[in-house]
């Protein structure tokens, strides 16, 4: 029943309610950063520029400064989102997989579980791979008292014939 170690992944968005929430929070996490840094520098600057112009003439060469460092910044957001997705499936993908098998197992089959050798959580296959087979012995057994009553209500028939 053993298989064989799973290969990578070839979808990265797997779990949109957790992946989804993810996003969501780091977008703001940076949107807030962003804002944040971009009046900071630019409030700074202006208020240490040269006092020989007027504070709205300092204010506009910062803004305008400002904007390729924001340009740059916000270039890299993608690759930022791309890796968070990416990572996240190190730790969604086990819990992905855990959900089928447990779905297979409520449906009476069992199928031992492995996560990838990156993914988090490699503990909770061992534990499931634990009850699983515990479950496998359990209907094995049911089965063969099954067989066994049967065998015995056939046996009581011929008897009661007889």
């Amino acid at each position: 029943m053993a298989q064989p170690a799973p290969t990578q992944r070839k979808q990265n968005f797997i779990d949109a309610q957790v992946q989804g929430a993810l996003l969501k929070r780091i977008c703001l996490h940076w949107a807030v950063f962003f804002v944040v840094s971009a009046f900071s520098v630019i409030v700074l600057q202006t208020l240490l520029g040269d006092p020989g112009r007027s504070i709205f003439e300092r204010l506009q060469l910062e803004t305008g400064e400002f904007v390729i460092i924001g340009i740059v910044m916000i270039s890299m957001f993608p690759a930022f989102m791309l890796d968070t997705i990416r990572f996240s499936n190190r730790f969604v993908g086990p819990i992905v997989r855990l959900k089928l098998h447990l779905r297979q197992l409520s449906e009476g089959k069992v199928q031992h579980c492995q996560f990838r050798n990156d993914d988090f959580w490699t503990d909770m296959a061992d534990e499931f791979n634990g009850a699983a087979t515990f479950v496998e012995a359990q209907q094995k057994e049911i089965t063969r008292l099954r067989e066994k009553i049967a065998a015995q209500e056939a046996q009581n028939l011929v008897s009661e014939k007889n």
